[in-house]
């Protein structure tokens, strides 16, 4: 005749090979023997958590703590699984009992720092945190997640401290490299921020997020050779984010590369991901090179996301009027006027514009609004005097 434990050895059995259903049957037999043992309950309710059945499983962990209420083992466990199914106040309950019984044991204190963060109590995460830490100064898991909530409360310098400890320990870690670049990047310290992104780079150089970040910080540091070397290798290998051919593009255009820039500018319109900036770039570039017609093409496209763009609307002006198409360029600069926007530039061409319509006053008037705006402009100067005959 089978005894409770031959039950419980066969349906443990049954456990290693995930057949739980079969190792529920077992349990229950051994229960039908023996309602109050403490440690059928707590393997069943082992086996209907891992069959997913959360329900009955919190009731058999809730009758063994019942029989046996320091049962540490099913204290945890029960505190895991509200955890995991987010219940976080009763796994907090959980933790506590726990921890009142062995307030040493660092796994519990481990678990009880993660619920802490995941319910944003920061302050009592860092202290579950620091408590593992100083009882082992090794857990680099909990030295990580102590550091990264510093990171978190922009606690930067905290944060370097505990990450450096980790990369003491782990030299050969580039995300570690990477996170603290990142943060040195948040200080503005762009040299030591180069340094880990760098080092990052040297440990796996196919790091493409670091080797976009080194490709920001070098176009800030308006080093756009050395930028675009960084961005075309986060390019090779495939970086997913998409802003790297717009900086790519303000790399060359910066140095003057213009063709170079047009073909990134068009890569990220290809890639659906222009916006007004992308498009008022592409549409600077163009004039630059004289492709005047494309330019005006990505003004207006770059109007359609950015109607009130007052640069946009002047340099549209600028191009229609370089075209000898004054009605569109006087359409544009009144736009300009009218929202109090013009400057010196735009009144004189206005001023032209209107001579060219054979309206003498109205170019009077212009030309001595752009002079207000730039006395000192001879050109002006000298068209007024040979409209009215006055020395100015």
């Amino acid at each position: 005749m089978e005894t409770v434990q031959d039950y419980i050895n066969l349906g443990l059995a049954f456990m290693l090979s995930k057949r739980y259903e079969q190792a529920i049957k077992e349990f229950e037999k051994a229960l039908s023997i023996n309602p109050d043992d403490a440690e059928v309950h707590f393997n069943l309710a082992n086996a209907y958590m891992s069959k997913g059945d959360y329900e009955k499983a919190i009731s058999e962990y809730e009758k063994t703590i019942k029989l046996n209420p320091v049962n540490i083992n099913a204290i945890t466990k029960l505190g895991k699984l509200y955890y995991n199914i987010g219940k976080f106040e009763k796994a907090r309950e959980e933790y506590k009992k726990a921890l009142e019984i062995k307030p040493d044991d660092l796994l519990i204190r481990h678990y009880s720092g993660d619920l802490f963060f995941k319910v944003g109590d920061y302050e009592k995460a860092k202290d579950e945190y620091s408590f593992i830490l100083g009882k082992d100064p090794n857990c680099y898991e909990a030295r990580f997640k102590l550091a990264y909530i510093h990171e978190m409360q922009k606690k930067y310098e905290d944060a370097i401290k505990e990450y450096e400890k980790i990369i003491n320990h782990t030299p050969e870690n580039a995300g570690l490299n990477a996170i603290l670049g990142n943060i040195y990047r948040n200080l503005k310290n762009y040299n030591k921020a180069i340094e880990c992104y760098d080092r990052a780079m040297k440990i796996n150089s196919k790091e493409s997020g670091v080797a976009y970040n080194l490709g920001v910080l070098y176009f800030e540091q308006g080093n756009y050779q050395k930028a675009i070397e960084c961005l075309e290798k986060a390019k090779q290998d495939k970086f997913k984010n998409t802003d790297v051919y717009i900086l790519c593009g303000e790399a060359y255009s910066k140095l003057g590369k213009k063709k170079e820039a047009i073909a990134e500018y068009k890569k990220a319109v290809e890639l659906g991901v222009a916006d007004a900036e992308t498009h008022k770039a592409l549409g600077f570039v163009y004039a630059e090179e004289g492709q005047l017609d494309e330019a005006i093409e990505e003004y207006k496209k770059a109007l359609e996301h950015k109607k009130d763009d007052l640069s946009i609307i002047e340099n549209l002006g600028h191009i229609y009027y370089k075209k000898i198409k004054y009605k569109e360029a006087k359409d544009y600069f009144l736009q300009c006027v009218e929202k109090g926007k013009a400057n010196a530039d735009i009144y004189y061409k206005l001023g032209n514009i209107a001579m060219k319509e054979n309206n003498a006053e109205k170019a009077k008037e212009y030309w001595k609004k752009a002079l207000e705006i730039n006395p000192d402009n001879e050109i002006i100067k000298k068209n007024l005097k040979l409209l009215t005959g006055e020395n100015l």
